[in-house]
């Protein structure tokens, strides 16, 4: 269950293109994260069934787009303001779009990787998160890979207290103005449920993924997860 909508996050007023350059002043590492994406979306072999959950304006589709060969992508988003900047953004790419919240629909199933990029944590609790992950991988072909990118924090007390200091200061020294970053620290101190990144490795492997931590920066981490 997704613990907001897309008022609560602003999105019903957001362009895409403020949308597009907020997300990489508010998530520490965000460009390395599609850096690591694109690296890892490059050995994915040719005509990929790629479903992706919550696409926001579609910057990492785009990504992987240009980094695999006549992929075709199932893009789910519940912010109809986001899925249009992805439409516009995507324009020529084979897409299906889909307005729906993906925590409250049938995953389509049968894909070749499943993408989920800053969005994963505002499903509300650990049992919700866990559940995810497991319709995630029935949406997978055997094989297939699970890419997550998303905040976390950490199981350690000390490391845990340490990124999420990090991160504020990473809000504090991008923030353009007070009235960014009220509106970022609220989002971040409110709004967002972190789960440790521990957790949703014990999770994956409970499900039956093996796991690969590809990037971490403060509360930003990449999970490389492959269908066993």
């Amino acid at each position: 269950m997704t613990n907001v909508g897309p008022e609560d996050l602003n999105y019903h007023y957001y362009s895409a293109e403020r949308y597009d350059k907020d997300i990489v002043n508010t998530i520490p590492g965000y460009e390395a994260l599609h850096q690591e994406i694109a690296n890892i979306t490059k050995k994915i072999d040719p005509n990929p069934k790629i479903l992706e959950l919550g696409v926001g304006t579609g910057n990492t589709t785009l990504v992987i787009a240009e980094n695999t060969k006549n992929a075709h992508f199932t893009l789910i988003d519940f912010s109809e303001q986001m899925l249009n900047g992805a439409k516009e953004k995507l324009n020529g790419h084979s897409c299906e779009f889909i307005l729906k919240d993906y925590s409250e629909m049938e995953l389509p199933k049968n894909y070749d990787a499943a993408i989920c990029v800053i969005g994963f944590h505002h499903q509300e609790t650990d049992k919700d998160k866990k559940q995810m992950i497991l319709r995630i991988y029935n949406s997978l072909k055997r094989g297939g890979l699970f890419i997550l990118g998303d905040l976390m924090t950490y199981d350690n007390k000390e490391l845990a207290a340490l990124n999420e200091a990090e991160h504020y200061s990473f809000l504090v020294k991008n923030a353009e103005n007070k009235e960014f970053l009220k509106e970022w620290a609220y989002h971040h101190k409110f709004l967002n449920k972190l789960a440790s990144k521990e957790s949703h490795i014990r999770w994956m492997h409970e499900i039956g993924f093996s796991t690969e931590v590809k990037l971490e920066e403060f509360n930003t981490v990449l999970i490389l997860a492959k269908k066993i």
